[in-house]
């Protein structure tokens, strides 16, 4: 017999997202529904905000290469900016999900 998962309270996949970052200031292609996603830097180093101003290459916060962040909440989602921090084009992978959390804002991962 299958153990019995509650999915209200795990988070769901809905959606996954590779993007390149490059000079020109981004936003995130956010499917319906989702009110988290987990990002990935794959490549080069980004600059994000999530104030409603765009970034720029020496402004916002700085995430290289191997690292990661999350994103908690549909207004963060929305609101978002990401643009290239040197003049290396930054590639990112983003998986989208819903979870029961209640949170907002960003959490960073640094990698190791």
């Amino acid at each position: 017999m299958l153990p019995y998962i509650n999915i209200k309270k795990e988070k769901m996949a809905l959606g996954h997202q590779k993007l390149d970052v490059a000079a020109t200031v981004v936003g995130l292609t956010v499917p319906k529904g989702c009110n988290f996603a987990h990002v990935s830097v794959e490549t080069g180093a980004i600059r994000a905000r999530i104030d409603g101003t765009d970034p720029a290459t020496a402004e916002g916060v700085l995430i290289g290469a191997g690292d990661s962040f999350t994103i908690y909440g549909e207004d963060t989602l929305d609101l978002i900016r990401l643009v290239e921090a040197t003049s290396t084009d930054a590639v990112i992978n983003v998986a989208y999900g819903l979870g029961q959390h209640g949170m907002h804002g960003i959490i960073t991962n640094t990698a190791v």
